[in-house]
């Protein structure tokens, strides 16, 4: 029973319910944040739930090609994916970083595939940006991930969050000394360049709606449309819970712990959407060489550091 528990939760009810609903509220708060900045309406296509749920009402229009097949099953491969990050983050499944990492991989390969796939070049133009995207957060991140494995000595999601539980968390805890812990936020400053990269914030993420003319969307509509756009909000809520997993301790082990996880997530939020304001007008394929290039020789220091602490 307990196995069928957990694939209710990653299939069917509550995982997907779960990363759609608390996504849509994770965009919300940055959407609102970005319009009380600037002063007006944030701007954008409109992308609330009841939107979205309209959409499954919508005609799927036939193109044709393998496109026509990949357009249904790549955005649901997206979402699935992702709602199993969650899975593992929260316990429901004993997950390890390399599966999470796995996964994240998955989801952005979604995406590549629904680019290079088309027959619409509008959308195949979106392809090799998209690629550049993925390789400029999935390096550093396999770095950061490493090297918060090598620190708390675990490669499982519960393990990592049991080591902050014993140990204080990760950004604050001294166990391995001055060098690990100097390791450890310079591996957090990598792991939020690639958390703007994929929740498709600025200046390193390439929004779906963003690109012209018409992003990687304007092949897709009815209830495939739905799926991506649900999925692309599903990020805006997995990402930070994976950020908060690594690095500050998990979510909340008791009732009374809630509020802090909230939190925790809420400063998290506002952090990436004080990125994503003040970094408005900066081009994006400049910037996903600083993210390759820097991110990832800021990790494998910060890898070094960790490394050098734990072994004394």
């Amino acid at each position: 029973m307990s196995f069928i528990g957990k694939l209710a939760y990653l299939v069917l009810f509550p995982g997907l319910v779960f990363i759609a609903f608390a996504g849509t509220l994770a965009r919300g708060l940055l959407a609102g944040m970005s319009g009380a900045i600037t002063g007006g309406n944030p701007g954008g296509p409109e992308q609330s739930l009841p939107s979205i749920l309209y959409l499954l009402n919508g005609e799927c229009i036939p193109i044709g090609g393998p496109i026509q097949a990949l357009q249904w099953l790549a955005p649901a491969v997206k979402l699935l994916s992702l709602s199993w990050v969650s899975c593992a983050i929260f316990g429901f499944l004993p997950g390890d970083v390399v599966l999470v990492y796995a996964l994240l991989l998955l989801s952005s390969s979604a995406d590549l595939v629904l680019c290079f796939m088309s027959g619409n070049p509008r959308v195949r133009q979106n392809g090799w940006p998209e690629a550049v995207s993925l390789l400029g957060w999935s390096i550093p991140l396999a770095a950061v991930l490493a090297g918060v494995s090598l620190r708390t000595g675990s490669v499982s999601i519960s393990g990592l969050i049991n080591w902050q539980t014993a140990n204080g968390v990760l950004l604050g805890s001294t166990a391995g000394g001055a060098q690990a812990l100097a390791g450890s936020w310079l591996m957090f400053l990598v792991a939020l360049m690639c958390s703007l990269s994929m929740m498709r914030l600025r200046p390193f993420g390439r929004g779906y709606f963003s690109d012209a003319p018409a992003g990687i969307c304007c092949d897709i509509s009815g209830p495939p449309l739905a799926l991506l756009r649900v999925a692309e909000m599903a990020s805006f809520i997995v990402v930070p819970l994976l950020i908060v997993a690594l690095f500050l301790g998990g979510g909340a082990s008791a009732s009374y712990e809630v509020v802090f996880w909230g939190l925790k997530l809420a400063g998290l939020f506002m952090l990436l959407g004080l990125f994503d304001q003040v970094s408005a007008r900066m081009r994006a394929d400049r910037v996903l060489l600083w993210l390759v290039c820097a991110g990832s020789a800021c990790a494998v220091v910060g890898l070094v550091l960790v490394r050098s602490g734990v072994s004394r």
